[in-house]
């Protein structure tokens, strides 16, 4: 190890391994491998169950769950989340309103608008059709129509206390019944900040230059001004990247909000019939919005994934963005298997986000007489560089451990790039230490060393020692 000059002084004495650490803005992982493997074991361990992960940029699908909106003669709103399985109501109400039961019982909320400020009060359910209250009775109950009227889908406290407060919502899949060239926005928004726009076009309308931050979606199905024709004038309207169909695109929300623009449509949940393509769900029919419950957000931390066999106990901590950039949780995964651990993120989700990884090995006891080797970086976006790291530079903003304060933007600016990609590439070391652990006898089997490494970084990177 370079002996490189900084406050994050560490002690240096654990040796015989080698680690790789991916911060995606995609994927961060960590793996231990001996000297002369590029995927292995050390000698003398038990292999783990999961391989170490291969080289490259990895798309994870970052929903931990769904949420499914059946209207019909099947009409109720289902959560599937591991192993948390609820159900909410879903009916009529007088004067074409809707049920949703109880508030501190519901997994999704239903709010209107006319132009004026939402209500629950507003929104609507008639003939299996979710739409705004303009009227006690009739079409105006089931639609949403022009031109000011608007319909918004929220995360309830239901899941919020079933699944955490920072839930959130990774992507939508609705299924929506369009008329007279239906045109419309949608509109994600997280704690009240809007985090992107998405449009669907259909009949005239294709081709009209959009108004979303997203290439419109243009829906092949029949639109009419006409009567209704089942199944053939709905569409399904993918958002924010269902998980299914690629790339995850980053954006997470807690509300969706969605207005027409021209004519006019419906939310439904298969009253019409199964639209093609079907959701990729327990529920394929429905309108879903997946939903991640493992998020993590400035000063947070992830679960603390504990040991198993040669797995190591590995916790990540989230620092302060650089520069003060705007915080929200973003929905992460956390693995770790034979010699490795695994962090995943979406690639462009909070891009300026830092972290310190905490993570504790058990090794051979011969490893303290082993000498040290060098931590070594690639970086996801550029060539196989294996770049020797140092020690992290002085940071007047470090805090207690592993909370370090991070680097401000100006800080940042001084950093050396570490890869070629476009942004700024960097990852330091902040500590590695290691005790020699007394498991039964002197001398025996049972006897190992206990090692910790506290690892900054910034950027999309592989790490390896």
């Amino acid at each position: 190890m370079p002996q490189q000059p900084g406050l994050f002084d560490g002690d240096i004495t654990t040796p015989h391994r080698r680690s790789t650490l991916k911060a995606l803005g995609a994927v961060v992982a960590v793996a231990l491998l001996p000297l002369a493997l590029v995927v292995g074991h050390l000698p003398n361990q038990r292999a783990g169950t999961t391989a170490a992960p291969a080289a490259g940029v990895v798309t994870p699908n970052f929903a931990s769950g769904w949420l499914a909106i059946q209207t019909g003669s099947t009409s109720k709103i289902t959560m599937s989340a591991g192993t948390v399985q609820q159900t909410q109501q879903l009916a009529p109400a007088a004067d074409c309103g809707v049920n949703l039961g109880p508030v501190a019982n519901q997994l999704l909320t239903l709010r209107g608008s006319t132009g004026g400020a939402m209500s629950p009060t507003l929104a609507a359910y008639a003939s299996g059709s979710l739409g705004v209250k303009e009227k006690k009775s009739g079409t105006s109950c089931s639609q949403v129509s022009l031109p000011s009227e608007s319909l918004e889908l929220g995360l309830g406290q239901g899941l919020r206390t079933a699944l955490g407060q920072d839930a959130v919502a990774t992507s939508a899949y609705l299924d929506v019944e369009l008329k007279g060239s239906a045109r419309v926005l949608a509109t994600a928004t997280l704690n009240g900040t809007v985090v992107g726009t998405y449009e669907v076009q259909s009949g005239t309308s294709i081709g009209k230059p959009q108004v979303a931050d997203h290439t419109p979606f243009v829906c092949t199905s029949s639109s009419d001004s006409g009567p209704d024709s089942g199944v053939n004038d709905n569409c399904r309207w993918p958002i924010s990247s269902p998980s299914w169909r690629g790339a995850d695109d980053g954006v997470n929300f807690d509300t969706l909000t969605l207005k027409t623009l021209v004519g006019y449509f419906s939310l439904e949940g298969g009253a019409d019939g199964s639209v093609a393509p079907p959701a990729q769900v327990g529920i394929p029919s429905a309108s879903v919005l997946e939903i991640a419950a493992d998020t993590i957000g400035c000063g947070g931390q992830t679960n603390v994934l504990p040991a198993s066999l040669d797995a190591p106990q590995v916790t990540v901590y989230r620092l302060d963005n650089v520069g003060g950039a705007s915080c929200a949780p973003t929905p992460y995964q956390l693995n770790n298997g034979s010699f490795f651990a695994q962090f995943l993120k979406p690639l462009t989700s909070q891009t300026s986000a830092q972290f310190v990884w905490d993570v504790t090995w058990r090794l051979p006891y011969d490893a303290l007489a082993t000498p040290q080797k060098d931590l070594t970086i690639d970086y996801e976006t550029g060539p196989l560089d294996n770049h020797v790291l140092g020690w992290c530079p002085d940071s007047s903003s470090r805090a207690t451990a592993p909370f370090y304060g991070g680097y401000d933007a100006n800080q940042v600016a001084g950093l050396p790039d570490q890869d070629e990609s476009d942004g700024k590439q960097f990852a330091c070391v902040i500590s590695r230490t290691a005790t020699a652990v007394n498991g039964g006898a002197p001398g025996t089997a049972d006897d190992y060393v206990q090692a910790r490494d506290l690892i900054y970084v910034l950027g999309d990177a592989t790490m390896r020692r």
